[in-house]
C-alpha cells in the first residue's frame, strides 16, 4: 500500500509528464532545489499543507488532484519484483543485499548532491 507522500509524488510526476515539464522546471517555479522536488516525487519527504498548496499553484491544478488515489499505481522496486522469480533462499538473500546496496548508493549520492546545504545547516 502506498503512503500519502508516494501518492502525492506519483500524481505530481503524472502532471509534470502531461504538461511536458521537468522536475527542474517545477523546482524553479517553486524557488526550491531540484533535490527537494525529487524527494517529494519519490515519496521521501513529508509534504506540508503549505507545500501542497504551493505545488498546486505552480502546476495550476487543485490540491485535490495532487492527493487523489484513483490513478496511482503501486511502484515495485525492480529487485523486489525479481525476487518473485527466484526459488532458493540464498538467491533471495542475495537480492535483499543488492537492494540494500542500491539504497545506500542512492543515499550517498543524495548526500553528495546536498553536501554544501548540509554543511551550512550543520555549522549554523
Amino acid at each position: 500500500m502506498l503512503t500519502t507522500n508516494e501518492i502525492i509524488g506519483q500524481n505530481i510526476l503524472e502532471i509534470l509528464n502531461k504538461k511536458s515539464l521537468t522536475q527542474a522546471a517545477l523546482a524553479e517555479r517553486l524557488g526550491w532545489t531540484r533535490q527537494d522536488v525529487n524527494k517529494i516525487i519519490h515519496g521521501r519527504k513529508n509534504v506540508t499543507a503549505k507545500e501542497l498548496k504551493e505545488i498546486s499553484d505552480a502546476l495550476n491544478v487543485s490540491m485535490e488532484e495532487l492527493v487523489k488515489e484513483g490513478s496511482v499505481k503501486e511502484n515495485v522496486k525492480p529487485i523486489k519484483l525479481f525476487m518473485g522469480q527466484v526459488s532458493t533462499k540464498e538467491a533471495r538473500i542475495g537480492l535483499l543485499h543488492a537492494q540494500k546496496i542500491m539504497d545506500m548508493i542512492l543515499f550517498h549520492s543524495q548526500v553528495r548532491e546536498n553536501k554544501s546545504k548540509l554543511m551550512k545547516e550543520w555549522d549554523a
